[in-house]
């Protein structure tokens, strides 16, 4: 199987774009286990810097993992 985590910016950057939609399935699914990891905030805010653009629930969530992990 591919890397989780190239397999989610394709996902996620598939049109350039991170929408809500996106951004709602990304946060259920880092924050199902009730643990962020720094490999998943990394990652997001990889996304973020990749992103043509995005909406504001991204910076919501990159803050939200940030409070969760103590950062």
């Amino acid at each position: 199987m591919a890397e989780w985590r190239k397999v989610a910016k394709a996902f996620a950057l598939g049109d350039g774009h991170v929408s809500e939609r996106e951004v709602d399935i990304l946060r259920k699914a880092l924050f199902a286990d009730g643990n962020i990891s720094k490999s998943e905030l990394d990652f997001l805010q990889e996304l973020k810097s990749n992103a043509k653009t995005s909406v504001q629930k991204l910076d919501e969530l990159i803050k939200d993992c940030e409070k969760a992990q103590g950062t």
